[in-house]
């Protein structure tokens, strides 16, 4: 039987199988392009690359926002198209063990969403998994009753704060803050700070490219969009920090609501906590001086996940792998 992991993000969608070697096997915007009667012209990369460049009668959609399941039929034809990509055929899918990650604190819509989905796509062996214990997994962190876990995941459009132990989440929430968020405040800051209008795969090139948090941030790129006097063509040069503001207000309205969590805690869950420090994961924090900001603030000592925007998807791996972990942290679609 194949053991299929998915990590079906508002911004990318991830999978990994089991069986196969060499990792996650498909890393792709979770996007879809749609002409003017509903039918999909192009779906992952391609349908990405054509934001800001169709004509008025194809739009972008995303079928997965904030986390949830907001169009299951194109979701499943997304799913579909990425299935075919790493070579997973209907006919297997119909024998498979997949297990998806949901959003800490899932609520019974988003949980019915995912279900819809499966029933689309004919997955006859559906768990899902809250994304907290996925992190805590994949970063190799002892799960057990008297060593609680404190994470923290920031993707691209949920963010996931959560203390976890073997019993279940502790303290924990999700929000819709991610990496989505800051790109649309860059493409703001570029307008009024240095006339230009940039679309949103400019502002995330910035992001990735020039954004940091370290005080000692020296990185340049060159911006082109349209002039706001002009309505022209043009470019300008950005600094990372021209952007810094962009990145901090985002991560520290994240470090506000985690802090709340921390707030909930028993005493000594608290102590335990602050003695094993933060695990991060998420593909926000490949940036620059981010997971040292967050340490910072926190005032505690970080792990950070080796790839972390493989971890949840990695977590979800191991845990349809092991019989034990299904138990302790899995629903069962199919009960």
């Amino acid at each position: 039987m194949w053991k299929i992991a998915i990590d079906l993000g508002s911004s990318t969608t991830k999978i990994s199988r089991a069986d196969a070697t060499g990792g996650v096997q498909l890393d792709e915007p979770s996007c879809v392009a749609v002409d003017a009667q509903g039918e999909v012209k192009a779906v992952g990369k391609e349908a990405k690359n054509l934001i800001g460049k169709t004509a008025e009668y194809t739009k972008i959609v995303y079928p997965v926002y904030e986390g949830e399941i907001v169009d299951v039929r194109l979701a499943k034809e997304m799913l579909e198209v990425f299935f075919e990509r790493i070579g997973i055929k209907k006919s297997a899918l119909r024998r498979a063990q997949v297990l998806f990650c949901v959003p800490c604190g899932a609520g019974k819509d988003a949980l019915a969403g995912y279900a819809a989905l499966a029933e689309e796509c004919d997955l006859r062996k559906v768990f899902l998994v809250e994304q907290p214990y996925l992190s805590a997994v994949s970063a190799s962190a002892v799960l057990s009753r008297s060593d609680p876990v404190f994470c923290i995941d920031i993707g691209g459009g949920v963010t996931n704060v959560a203390v976890v132990s073997a019993d279940g989440i502790i303290a924990g929430l999700s929000m819709n803050i991610g990496g989505s968020n800051i790109d649309y405040e860059i493409q703001r800051k570029v307008e009024r700070a240095c006339g230009l209008q940039i679309g949103a795969p400019t502002a995330e090139r910035l992001k990735k490219e020039v954004g940091s948090l370290l005080p000692t941030a020296r990185g340049t790129m060159v911006a082109e969009g349209r002039s706001v006097q002009t309505r022209c063509p043009a470019a300008v040069n950005v600094q990372a920090t021209d952007i810094t503001d962009c990145i901090r207000g985002y991560i520290d309205k994240i470090l506000q609501y985690a802090g709340e969590v921390l707030r909930r805690l028993p005493a000594e869950v608290s102590a335990t906590v602050n003695r094993n420090g933060v695990y991060l994961s998420g593909g926000l924090m490949r940036l620059s001086g981010l997971p040292q900001y967050i340490a910072s603030r926190l005032e505690m000592r970080y792990h950070l996940h080796e790839n972390p925007q493989y971890a949840t998807v990695e977590g979800a791996t191991a845990v349809v792998c092991d019989k034990e972990l299904l138990h302790y942290f899995a629903k069962d679609l199919n009960e």
